[in-house]
């Protein structure tokens, strides 16, 4: 018997069937693909509802043709990202593609944001600092800019929902994905009628929020014919894909910091009450109901191996060739040449922020930096300044929440490691560099896609295949590999992290602004 997680991700979609002990039993993936407005113009960015839809089904389709029957799956779970929605109409017709993350468009509405209400007392009740790709902005920006498009709304679902509601038919959405609009009320687990009314946004857009585990409804006779899932098949409801990924590695992280390393970065503490303070908004940290019942996640968020992926679709064609002629994985040719440059990257340092800054310092107009080129640099450099980039940044995510969430002496055993996860775990060179930076023990539970996996888990609650969040867990077994720090090397890491990267920011801050909102 079997629990089938589809996992909508901002680099691919996959849809993966496991067994109830949290093993993988076959898999399909397609890739996710963003469209844009116009090509050369990239500030209108969106995601197909059909494109996202029919990678659904191909992927699905594909997981269950390595199956003997598609009865087999007693449970379907969703997760993905955040923030990015759909509206539909009466009839259940999508009338507007989802607004996506890569999209630039509700800067204006930001800053009218900022000028018409105290970003605190939006922190207070919410629990995050807003940023331009918050679900409420986008409706803000649809009934400024497309009125009759507005009046016409039935419901505007998030990604994941819009997927539950064409596999089952059923709209609803979860606490933790409720938690990305901005407008949902942490401490009462409901809609805030306060904001809704500031945004002048009909509330009743929004489905109703419930907490993940849910049982939706089952698949529909159309939906049975587009994906091969059995007709009537239990749709439960998933959740953010970040929360339930920690879930799945590290349970309710009650004695330690839970990283993700995939397209995003963030740093995860799970509490059993909100911390809504202003250390939090200025930090930008988020406080959101977890996936986990009655807990909440303490987080800080980066935008990580898509910094990665940008430096190789647009600065590695050659080692792309050389991968497809010689049938190698392309990172694991980036990797080596990584390695061969030395600890420093022979003095250039990067500033990854090509798509902005979000936490600890959440900045727009924040973008992306190479310092120390001289001419002895070599392509090898540069691979390794992102590695080591993007590990400074985790590093500045991991302090942040660390000093949010520590109250009073923080244990000392569990502060010489960090419990990672995500689907760039599998890269060693990063990983053993981020335990050389960090200086501390990093842990990756031996899980092959924790995120879908904690949605499998999420399914088999809803159905009643476990009893609770903490037996699911305990269900599933985590070999767990280990990177332990070099010191000598954590040495000249945390020189060069308190000496140059700390200082990168704000050095460049006026002339990035600047680039951004004159010439960019």
């Amino acid at each position: 018997m079997y629990l089938l997680a589809i996992d909508i991700g901002s680099t691919s979609i996959k849809a993966i069937i496991y067994d109830y002990d949290g093993n993988i039993v076959s898999s399909g993936r397609r890739k996710t693909k963003v469209f844009f407005k116009e090509e050369k113009h990239k500030n209108f960015a969106f995601w197909m509802p059909d494109n996202i839809w029919g990678c659904v089904c191909d992927s699905t389709k594909e997981a269950i043709s390595k199956v003997s029957n598609p009865d087999l799956i007693k449970g379907i779970s969703v997760t993905g990202f955040a923030c990015d929605g759909v509206p539909i109409d009466e009839k259940g017709n999508w009338i507007y593609p989802f607004i996506s993350w890569h999209d630039t468009r509700t800067i204006e509405q930001l800053k009218w944001l900022e000028k018409n209400i105290s970003f605190e007392e939006i922190y207070s009740i919410n629990g995050q600092r807003p940023w331009m790709h918050n679900t409420i902005l986008r409706n803000l920006w649809i009934k400024e800019n497309l009125p009759n498009i507005y009046k016409r709304i039935y419901k505007w679902l998030l990604i994941e929902d819009y997927i539950n509601f064409k596999l089952c038919g059923a709209i609803a959405t979860d606490y933790s994905l409720a938690s990305t609009t901005l407008v949902f009320d942490q401490k009462n687990l409901r809609w805030s009628e306060k904001l809704f009314n500031f945004f002048g946004i009909d509330m009743n857009i929004y489905p109703q929020p419930k907490p993940s585990g849910t049982l939706l409804g089952e698949v529909t006779n159309k939906a049975s014919k587009d994906t091969g899932l059995e007709e009537g098949t239990p749709v439960v409801l998933g959740g953010l894909d970040g929360l339930l990924g920690v879930y799945a590695a590290a349970g309710d992280q009650s004695d330690s910091i839970v990283g993700v390393v995939g397209t995003y970065e963030h740093y995860h503490k799970c509490l059993d009450k909100p911390i809504l303070r202003k250390k939090g908004l200025d930090s930008s940290i988020i406080c959101q109901a977890h996936v986990i019942k009655d807990k909440y996640g303490v987080y800080g968020v980066a935008v990580s191996s898509g910094v990665l992926e940008w430096f190789k679709d647009n600065l590695c064609r050659e080692e792309e060739i050389e991968s497809k002629n010689t049938g190698r994985n392309i990172w694991e040719i980036l990797m080596e040449k990584a390695s061969k440059s030395k600890l420093g990257s022979n003095g250039i340092f990067m500033l990854p922020d090509i798509f902005g800054s979000a936490c600890p310092i959440q900045d727009n107009f924040s973008r992306g930096v190479f310092i120390g080129i001289s001419s002895a640099a070599k392509k090898e450099d540069f691979i390794r300044a992102v590695i080591e980039g993007l590990n400074y940044k985790g590093l500045e995510l991991y302090e942040a929440i660390n000093d949010y969430t520590t109250t009073g002496v923080a244990n000392n055993e569990n502060n010489k490691k960090v419990i990672v996860t995500g689907g760039a775990t599998k890269n060693k060179f990063w990983m053993q560099n981020k335990a050389d930076v960090y200086g501390k023990i990093i842990e990756v539970p031996e899980i092959e896609e924790a995120t879908p996996l904690g949605a499998a888990m999420a399914a088999g609650i809803g159905i009643g295949i476990y009893k609770d969040f903490k037996d699911a867990y305990d269900r599933v077994k985590r070999p767990v590999k280990k990177y332990y720090p070099d010191e000598k090397n954590h040495k000249k890491y945390a020189e060069y992290y308190k000496d140059v990267y700390k200082k990168m920011y704000s050095s460049c801050k006026d002339l990035n602004k600047l680039v951004s909102t004159k010439i960019g």
